[in-house]
């Protein structure tokens, strides 16, 4: 019987979880390769940075909760607005860059508060939220790493977030929460889509750690590394907590929606990994050290044709 009422649901969920995992982390490695960001000159990335960002992830699905909606709104237009206009400035203009933000977060909104009743209004709202989402993510993962986190401090984050969602999964009902919180609103920071009468999504909190990990394995030890990597996000961040409701129905909340907490499941594995990698291959590369190598896509200037000299008329020519 659980089969039957959650096959589809599982499936969609599963489908959905690895386009999402292969656009975000397929985008940010492209980021990487091409396009450097601006940031100050802060020195090397440190546990104290570590500290910082770790009770940012925690502590902000608190606010999440205790916010008003209208204030709830405005802050996510902050977020998004400023994760992607640092992300992207050095690709667009400034007139281009603020018109699509402010297209996608008004559309966003106005489709959340009009076009809900249909479901082919649901899909354009998520179709708004996706690309937000995946734009936010692509940006902040390429600020850390090309700001100085390394794959250490990605992989501790991880495993310290394995701990974190599954106690406020199973025990403390948080996500359960955010999850009846954000649905059908404005701004939900999840990659989702809806079909018939099931939504799928993924957080903004789990691919933005995919993405890291991507990128810091790419920049520590190059291409081999991050196709385990990849692997590793593919199989552990999509794969897995999709399929987990199949032999754990605990994952179930009290609207028998399919919560799963995919960083408990994620973040043993890349902690493992990122141990592997440091015997395997040894110390880290720095950002200036990856970008001197050849995992660096660089410009290619085409050559220009030097024109044909121009002789001078106070010279004769030579007699035959």
């Amino acid at each position: 019987m659980f089969l039957d009422s959650y096959t589809f649901p599982i499936l969609f969920e599963l489908v959905l979880a690895i386009t999402a995992s292969i656009l975000t982390t397929g985008g940010a490695l492209f980021y990487l390769r091409r396009v450097r960001l601006e940031r100050p000159a802060i020195g090397t990335f440190n546990h104290r940075d570590i500290r910082i960002l770790f009770c940012f992830i925690v502590f902000l699905p608190f606010v999440y909760v205790v916010l008003p909606r209208i204030a709830l709104t405005c802050f996510l237009i902050l977020t998004f607005s400023g994760a992607i206009s640092i992300g992207f400035r050095p690709v667009l203009s400034r007139t281009q860059l603020w018109l699509g933000i402010g297209l996608v977060i008004g559309a966003n909104i106005w489709l959340s508060r009009t076009m809900l009743g249909t479901v082919f209004g649901w899909q354009l709202a998520w179709a708004t939220t996706d690309i937000l989402v995946l734009l936010a993510a692509i940006a902040a993962s390429n600020l850390y790493i090309q700001g100085g986190m390394r794959l250490r401090h990605v992989a501790w984050i991880a495993l310290i977030l394995a701990c974190y969602d599954l106690a406020f999964t199973r025990y403390v009902p948080l996500t359960n929460k955010l999850t009846e919180q954000f649905l059908g609103y404005p701004l939900d920071p999840s990659v989702g889509m809806r079909i018939g009468l099931f939504n799928a999504s993924i957080g903004l909190g789990d691919l933005l750690v995919y993405a890291m990990f991507l990128l810091a394995a790419f920049k520590a030890y190059g291409r081999l590394a991050g196709r385990v990597a990849f692997g590793l996000i593919i199989v552990f961040g999509a794969i897995a907590p999709a399929l987990a409701p199949l032999v754990i129905h605990s994952f179930l909340d009290a609207r028998t929606d399919l919560v799963v907490p995919a960083q408990t499941l994620f973040g043993p594995a890349a902690f493992i990994a990122y141990r592997w990698m440091g015997r395997r291959y040894g110390k880290e590369r720095t950002m200036a050290e990856f970008l001197a190598s050849s995992d660096v896509v660089r410009p290619t200037q085409a050559a220009v044709a030097s024109p044909a000299p121009v002789p001078d008329p106070a010279v004769s020519p030579a007699p035959a």
